[in-house]
């Protein structure tokens, strides 16, 4: 008996899209202030470390981070924090980028952010059936934009927020202009923001990101070969970037065997 729950268990790591309520890795305090610090690159550590809300925004507040998870509830879902679920669900948990752009930026507002319209989240799907999102924050400064086609089509398009292509990146406009500045990014597990509590981390830990206005022009070096299809590649380089800021030996991807050939 002993040794069919051990395959079992076995056969349950080994999914791709594999699911957080199985597999843990334990973050402490002091680990929780350091992925403020790494920003969201670090949301599988809290997804997966199974700790609650009430517990990362503790750390938080305790370290003086300018954004907290209570300010993302309180500003961001106009909820308050207090005598929420453990899971955080408050029924609003966002699956397109134009939703979640809504709730960051009545963040960054309530943060004192000059022009937190001009602040978007954007996402490249294209490894979505692999079991990843590319996410990125980005600063535009403009409402319609005459873009090219990241995938395949050479034709000019321009597009509003009404658009779904309208929440991609895009680093200049047809023209050949500067466009978006990128100021946060991360290659994220599908199953690390499904749920709304570990939305709201990804929010808070984006926010906090985007109040330091620190350009990460290596965004566009990643997205090419996400489209390319090497997303494997930026998604096990970006691990072992957080495990060497986490202080943890071994990452998310070894630990769940994601990538196993």
């Amino acid at each position: 008996m002993n040794k069919l729950i051990n395959f079992v268990f076995l056969l349950m790591l080994s999914g791709l899209t594999a699911c957080a309520w199985y597999f843990t890795i334990p973050m402490y305090g002091y680990q929780m202030v350091k992925g403020a610090d790494v920003g969201s690159a670090a949301l599988p550590y809290y997804a997966y470390s199974n700790t609650t809300l009430e517990v990362i925004n503790e750390e938080f507040k305790n370290a003086n981070v300018a954004v907290t998870i209570e300010d993302t509830y309180k500003y961001g879902y106009q909820k308050p924090f207090k005598g929420l679920n453990p899971d955080g669900d408050t029924g609003q948990t966002f699956s397109d980028m134009a939703t979640a752009t809504g709730y960051l930026q009545n963040i960054l507002k309530a943060k004192g952010v000059p022009d937190p319209k001009n602040y978007y989240l954007t996402s490249i799907d294209s490894a979505k059936s692999f079991g990843f999102t590319l996410i990125a924050a980005v600063h535009r400064p403009k409402k319609e934009i005459t873009v090219t086609d990241k995938f395949g089509a050479s034709s000019e398009n321009t597009i509003t927020c009404d658009d779904p292509p309208f929440f991609e990146p895009y680093r200049f406009d047809c023209k050949g202009n500067l466009l978006d500045t990128v100021y946060e990014w991360a290659a994220v597990p599908n199953d690390c923001f499904e749920k709304q509590g570990h939305q709201a981390i990804l929010l808070t830990l984006t926010a906090n990101k985007l109040l330091e206005k620190k350009p990460k022009t290596n965004y566009w070096t990643a997205e090419r070969k996400w489209i390319l299809g090497d997303y494997k590649s930026v998604v096990i380089d970006q691990d072992y970037m957080v495990c060497q800021q986490l202080g943890i030996e071994s990452g998310y991807t070894e630990q769940k065997n994601i990538f196993k050939d």
